[in-house]
């Protein structure tokens, strides 16, 4: 249960992380870029043993890795997108009830079993995810408030609804990427392969990085290395605690909790941190969370 307390902890140091990028204009695609070179050389620096490129080649996982860290940073290509075309709230409760991909996946796939009580409590469990993402009166930030219009004004054309569903099967699918490549390594230290995962994701980074500035589409600023080292260190132990958690919980368990932990966990620190006003669906929302993740647990 540590692990999966650590990863919804950590998930949400994240979230605190973007909104600091926000209050101090840092470029997005370079501090995530910056992000992915702090969290490979965290966990390279974590590792209790290396491969060799030979010995990488054979590692089981070693073809998932590759999909694992493009996915990552594709992911993340589509919500910037998504946020644009669609709007801040249709994007994240996509992102969010992608929970629905892999719960599947650990019935079907892993063969995992579910009883009436939790398979009530999953259900709770998107209430919840619906009550808490989208019960928002309005936008908090002035970024999400320009978002918003530029939302607005999109929807006088018809609202794009074919991003946020690619970002419903794109989370969800980097969700069973994740599942897989930990099956895959029976090695009891996971480091080196996430730490050769966000060197991916990095490499595919810089592309985005370079692809702007040759576009003249943003300025190089040092301080987005700054953000960067803060949010890649945060970044790593989110991902590797989640790893963790999978060796100790079934799919059916794991990802509702760890989702909807995330979701409350970040609404009451937008409250607290940043201000944002909760609305009474939100509280309702955070309720029902807690009666779901009760009823989650009572799994044969």
């Amino acid at each position: 249960m540590i692990y999966l307390i650590l990863a919804i902890l950590c998930s949400t140091g994240v979230f605190v992380a973007m909104r600091l990028f926000e209050r101090f204009r840092l470029d997005n695609h370079q501090a995530l870029m910056w992000n992915y070179v702090f969290a490979t050389c965290t966990g390279f620096l974590m590792c209790k043993q290396f491969d060799t490129p030979a010995q990488l080649v054979t590692e089981p996982w070693f073809g998932l890795s590759l999909i694992t860290g493009f996915w990552f940073i594709f992911t993340y290509i589509l919500m910037t997108a998504s946020t644009q075309r669609s709007g801040v709230t249709v994007t994240s409760l996509s992102s969010k009830l992608s929970v629905v991909l892999p719960t599947l996946a650990g019935v079907v796939l892993f063969s995992e079993k579910l009883n009436l009580v939790a398979s009530t409590g999953i259900v709770l469990a998107l209430v919840a995810l619906v009550l808490v993402v989208g019960g928002k009166n309005g936008s908090s930030s002035r970024i999400d408030s320009h978002i918003a219009q530029s939302s607005a004004r999109n929807d006088m054309r018809g609202k794009n609804w074919l991003l946020p569903i690619l970002i419903f099967f794109g989370t969800g699918t980097g969700d069973i990427l994740m599942k897989l490549t930990e099956q895959k390594n029976t090695a009891p230290d996971m480091s080196f392969m996430i730490a050769f995962i966000y060197l991916i994701a990095l490499l595919f980074g810089i592309l985005l990085v370079a692809s702007d500035l040759i576009r003249k589409k943003s300025r190089w600023q040092w301080k987005s290395a700054i953000g960067g080292i803060g949010l890649g260190v945060i970044n790593y132990f989110s991902t590797f605690f989640v790893y963790q958690a999978m060796r100790q919980f079934d799919n059916v368990v794991l990802f509702p909790i760890y989702n909807i932990g995330v979701v409350s966990l970040t609404a009451l620190t937008g409250w607290l941190l940043f201000k944002e006003k909760l609305t009474w669906k939100n509280y309702l929302g955070l309720a029902i969370a807690i009666i779901a993740v009760i009823l989650i647990t009572q799994k044969p």
